[in-house]
């Protein structure tokens, strides 16, 4: 069993919802990314989503982008993901994912990508520019490793290809809350959250609610509708305008709603 699905299966008998954490690889530098990064799984994070940085991030916000920014400068590549992937590998239990866009993939090769992220232990596969009905080649190379593809569905999905979306998914669905790209959000149209109700009719798989959460006021509204919690920019902002300790208080409030 891939342990994405573990993850929400303990964390169901729990009666848990998942917060999973993203950070940008190699932000600030290769090695703070990895102290960030296990420091937030011992403060509470339950999947971690690692960005790997690119130079044309069409879905995130000025935060996500800043950082990638960064670690771009910093020479971070494709095979500084991995590496810090192998030692992450060695260092924590929980799942983690790589959120990336289909340029980085394409070119280096599917079946080559695939095969080394299958080495260094990653669970779980983001990609924002990839259309859903253009994933199947990609797919089916991560199916033979083991490796989900993480699918998007928004408020805004037509009802009917949602379902077909739905229906292929594994793992869990990235429910995109807002318009836009990622960032920080004061309010949210929560009623939008309801068509997860009709979905869940449709194949019992977990939702993971993302873009926009900065708050436990809005993660306690959220969190009836969903089975999890993706925040991003509000922890990156925590360690570009403060330091580690600030991301891990953070983990550990919105743990305390969760």
């Amino acid at each position: 069993m891939n342990r994405i699905e573990e993850k929400f299966n303990q964390l169901r008998k729990e009666n848990r919802k998942a917060l999973i954490g993203y950070f940008t690889a190699g932000f600030p530098d290769f090695e703070t990314s990895i102290k960030v990064i296990l420091r937030s799984v011992k403060a509470g994070i339950d999947i971690v989503e690692i960005g790997i940085p690119f130079s044309d991030p069409i879905a995130d916000g000025p935060v996500i982008q800043y950082t990638s920014n960064v670690a771009l400068k910093r020479g971070i590549n494709l095979e500084s993901v991995f590496s810090l992937c192998r030692i992450l590998k060695e260092s924590i239990s929980v799942p983690y994912l790589l959120m990336t866009y289909y340029n980085p993939v394409y070119k280096y090769g599917l079946e080559k990508f695939t095969q080394k992220a299958k080495e260094v232990g990653i669970s779980g596969l983001i990609v924002p520019d990839l259309p859903f009905e253009e994933s199947y080649h990609l797919k089916k190379f991560l199916m033979k490793k083991g490796i989900f593809l993480i699918n998007f569905l928004t408020p805004f999905t037509p009802f009917e290809r949602g379902k077909k979306i739905v229906k292929s998914s594994e793992g869990f669905i990235y429910f995109i809350t807002i318009a836009g790209v990622t960032g920080t959000k004061r309010k949210f149209d929560y009623q939008a959250f309801k068509i997860i109700e009709k979905y869940k009719k449709i194949k019992d798989i977990p939702f993971a609610a993302g873009f926009g959460i900065s708050s436990s006021s809005q993660i306690r509204k959220i969190k009836s509708y969903v089975d999890g919690i993706i925040v991003g920019s509000y922890l990156l902002k925590k360690l570009i305008y403060g330091k580690i300790e600030d991301v891990e208080k953070s983990i550990k409030e919105f743990k305390k709603v969760l």
